[in-house]
C-alpha cells in the first residue's frame, strides 16, 4: 500500500507546481484552488502513511 502514499505525494507534487505557475501568471483563483488541493493531498498521504506504520 506505500504505492498509494508515493502516488499522493506525487500528485502533491504536481499540484504545488500547478500552484506556483499559476501565481506566477497571477491566477490568483487557480492559485488558491491548486494549494488547497496540494494541501489536501499532502495531508492524505501523511494520514495514509501513519496509518501503515
Amino acid at each position: 500500500m506505500y504505492l498509494v502514499v508515493i502516488l499522493m505525494f506525487l500528485v502533491a507534487g504536481m499540484l504545488v507546481g500547478g500552484a506556483w505557475t499559476a501565481y506566477k501568471q497571477g491566477a490568483k483563483f487557480w492559485t488558491a484552488i491548486a494549494a488547497i488541493l496540494a494541501l489536501a493531498a499532502s495531508a492524505t498521504a501523511i494520514a495514509w502513511m501513519i496509518g501503515e506504520m
